[in-house]
C-alpha cells in the first residue's frame, strides 16, 4: 500500500520513471519517498465491502469495519468502526472480555481444535470459549 506514494514537492505528482525505459535516468525521483510504515490487519477481522484502510494503520484483532469505510487511524482490537472517516462505533465485548479472547488468542490453535471449538466459536460466546482454553 506504501508503494503508491507520490511526490508532492513538484509541479506534477506523476511518477514517470516506473511507466517507461526513456523516463528511467529519473528514476532517483520515486525512489525514498516517504513512508508511513506497514498496514497490520490483526486475526479474524472482518472487512467490509469497499473499505479502504490507509497505510501505516493497524486493525486489531477481531474487528468489524463497516463497508465503505475509510480507516485512516488505528482500531482497537474487537471494535466496529464505520464512516468517512471511520470511527468506533462500539466495541464487541467489554474490556475483560477482549483481554481474555486476546490471551486465548484460538486463531493459533492447531485445526483440530478449531474444528472442534467451531460450535462456540460461531455463537459469540467468550466465556464458553474461555473454559474450552482451559481444558486443555
Amino acid at each position: 500500500m506504501n508503494g503508491a506514494n507520490h511526490r508532492m514537492d513538484g509541479v506534477s505528482t506523476f511518477p514517470f520513471p516506473i511507466f517507461g525505459a526513456d523516463w528511467l535516468e529519473a528514476i532517483e525521483f520515486v525512489q525514498g519517498l516517504p513512508s508511513r510504515g506497514d498496514t497490520v490487519i490483526g486475526n479474524d477481522v472482518w472487512i467490509g465491502y469497499q473499505a479502504a484502510i490507509a497505510p501505516g494503520v493497524r486493525v486489531g484483532d477481531g474487528a468489524i469495519v463497516a463497508s465503505r469505510s475509510v480507516v485512516t487511524k488505528d482500531v482497537r482490537p474487537y471494535a466496529i468502526v464505520g464512516g468517512n472517516p471511520a470511527v468506533e462505533i462500539r466495541r464487541r465485548y467489554d474490556d475483560a472480555r477482549i483481554e481474555t479472547l486476546l490471551r486465548i488468542a484460538w486463531w493459533n490453535w492447531p485445526i483440530d481444535r478449531i474444528t472442534t471449538s467451531i460450535p462456540v466459536l460461531m455463537t459469540g460466546d467468550p466465556d464458553a470459549l474461555a473454559e474450552i482454553a482451559a481444558e486443555r
